[in-house]
């Protein structure tokens, strides 16, 4: 920023650290920062790509900067553009140092971390109290999300291609021996659950079953053995012997 910011901020008894709001005016987009040196030429302020970028300002393009206050960050959620983020030994110190250049943060902005030569992209998913938090000389708790390219693993399949389950694998298929050199007796094999159900006893019929209806069969049996009492009671005749009185 130009020295006469500085001149006139100190008129004004700004608070320390000095931080202030960027706003693009033609797409209303917010953002927050800091200050580095007050040495810009007057009427320009310098900012770094990836703050034009979000912003969508181009050189020479004009911002409205205004002094502001924030609260201090106590939790701030990130999420790492690719999963080489991933592969950080030290991501907890590779914070520390590049939040050094981060005085404050905005949700919904996009920060850029360096470690050596590699540059990593991060957005700001949450701020905590508020959207605009101060990130200086506090103990802020982190959070991650996945990668914005993380894909999840297919859900590893138990079931066999035919739809039921995959048979373990037989165990003890060996043959069995004595010490003393004895034939060992052999338990009589187990029949499947399948067979079980599908075994008839020799000489009953197969019949289907349906639920609900009476068989037909069943129903002209019981109507054939009604008729067949009846006539047999009209023809049997019972207490057929001669008749004795008492009296007599």
């Amino acid at each position: 920023m130009p020295l006469s910011a500085l001149d006139r901020l100190e008129r004004l008894n700004a608070q320390y650290p000095m931080l202030f709001q960027i706003k693009n005016p033609s797409t209303e987009r917010v953002t927050h920062c800091g200050v580095s040196v007050f040495s810009a030429n007057e009427g320009f302020i310098h900012m770094p790509s990836w703050l034009m970028t979000h912003l969508g300002v181009v050189e020479n393009e004009i911002v409205l900067v205004r002094s502001t206050s924030l609260p201090t960050a106590t939790f701030i959620k990130l999420q790492p553009h690719t999963k080489d983020f991933l592969n950080v030994s030290y991501p907890r110190e590779l914070l520390e140092y590049n939040f050094r250049k981060f005085p404050c943060v905005t949700a919904g902005e996009t920060i850029a971390v360096t470690e050596g030569e590699r540059w990593y992209y991060l957005d700001v998913l949450e701020a905590q109290p508020a959207d605009a938090v101060c990130s200086l000389d506090t103990d802020c708790a982190v959070d991650f999300a996945p990668p914005l390219d993380y894909v999840e693993p297919p859900p590893r399949v138990v079931a066999s291609q035919q739809g039921g389950s995959v048979d373990e694998p037989a165990r003890f298929t060996g043959v069995a021996a004595r010490m003393d050199g004895k034939p060992v007796e052999q338990p009589p094999p187990t029949p499947s659950p399948a067979a079980a159900v599908n075994a008839v006893a020799p000489g009953v019929p197969k019949r289907k079953v349906r639920f609900g209806a009476p068989s037909s069969a069943a129903g002209s049996g019981v109507s054939k053995g009604k008729a067949e009492g009846a006539g047999g009671k009209e023809q049997e005749k019972r207490f057929t012997g001669t008749q004795y009185s008492l009296n007599s």
